[in-house]
């Protein structure tokens, strides 16, 4: 039996040194496994046989290396602070609406400021709200900016079964118009709450009072680890102010942030370093970005509006888009920028 293994074997060394040809040995490798299943060869025996092949190094593009990805985060802005998102990493999926000003925005001022959209109707806004279906709003303080009372109630008419994760600085005014407390889920910094297989965290956010007062809130939404392939899932951070103690989030880790590159500041009409700083620029979301790793920034043009009245020219604005990029540039930042246009939808890939 042994010669009759050794015989073939030999048969197929000489014929793929002579042929070089890769049918040949198969056909007298099957022959081979023909004659020994004929012989019935005890079972012990055939382990003591060994074949090994030359191990074959596929492209990455083929066995599936490197070709695996976080996710895929498909952002919409709404103007001013609002956007749409929908999150997709594995079999997870999240749709959510943050921040969201469909109307006029005038602080109850309107005599001294108003301030409205430039691209988005109310009820362009409002439709592509319900088209995204979101399943909760994302509110980071209570601000009328950020949690807008028109804008609430027409999401209650158009989305009753909306839920609500907010600062706690937005609780009351959700409550007051009606919303349920059943609805609203509030979180402080630290805190966080399951979507599904998802989660939100609320990480430390703007100052927007005096020093004693208490943080708005920033979210983390997290993916979570993709048990089927063993990847981390997709996370996404938010903050509008970019103003934050970047020694509080050392600790937490984000894939992509949205965030302003156009710092705001007032009174307009003194030197800067005598002005209140309202919102934060590139400089401060280059910062934050580096802190939590992330490796895409989606700049928010919230300070884009059409404003009116007494007041409107009190805050002035500096930086863009166009410095941001060069500011990374400048610094050799691998941090890449996707730029978004009000009410077009860009997807981006990890």
């Amino acid at each position: 039996m042994s010669f009759i293994i050794g015989s073939k074997i030999n048969q197929i060394k000489a014929t793929t040194m002579k042929n070089n040809c890769s049918s040949s040995v198969k056909k007298h490798l099957f022959y081979l496994i023909s004659t020994l299943l004929l012989l019935n060869i005890n079972v012990h025996s055939v382990h003591a046989l060994t074949f090994s092949p030359p191990q074959l190094q596929l492209p990455s593009f083929l066995n599936g290396q490197g070709s695996t990805r976080k996710g895929t985060f498909c952002y919409t802005h709404l103007e001013c602070n609002g956007q749409l998102w929908q999150a997709t990493s594995g079999n997870k999926q999240v749709s959510l609406v943050v921040d969201p000003l469909a109307s006029q925005l005038d602080f109850g001022i309107p005599w001294g400021y108003r301030a409205n959209k430039v691209s988005l109707s109310e009820s362009q806004t409002i439709d592509m709200i319900c088209k995204a279906n979101p399943s909760h709003c994302l509110l980071t303080m209570g601000l009328d900016d950020h949690c807008h009372p028109p804008t609430i109630r027409k999401l209650m008419e158009n989305l009753p079964e909306l839920k609500y994760i907010v600062a706690p600085s937005a609780e009351k005014k959700l409550l007051g118009l009606g919303v349920s407390a059943d609805y609203v889920t509030v979180l402080k910094h630290g805190q966080s709450c399951k979507l599904g297989d998802a989660q939100v965290l609320a990480t430390e956010g703007a100052l927007v009072g005096p020093p004693w007062q208490t943080r708005e809130n920033g979210f983390i939404l997290d993916l979570g680890k993709d048990e089927s392939n063993e990847s981390e899932g997709l996370s996404i951070y938010y903050e509008p102010h970019a103003d934050v103690v970047l020694n509080n989030i050392k600790n937490l880790r984000a894939d992509i942030m949205v965030s302003p590159v156009t710092k705001q500041s007032l009174p307009a009409q003194v030197p800067s370093e005598g002005q209140f700083t309202l919102v934060y620029g590139g400089d401060r979301t280059l910062e934050i970005a580096d802190t939590l790793g992330a490796s895409v920034v989606v700049p928010l043009g919230n300070g884009v509006l059409d404003i009116e009245g007494v007041l409107a020219g009190l805050v002035s604005a500096k930086g863009g888009v166009s410095d941001f990029e060069r500011l990374i540039e400048s610094k050799g930042s691998m941090v890449r920028v996707e730029k978004a246009t009000a009410g077009v939808p860009i997807t981006v890939k990890i």
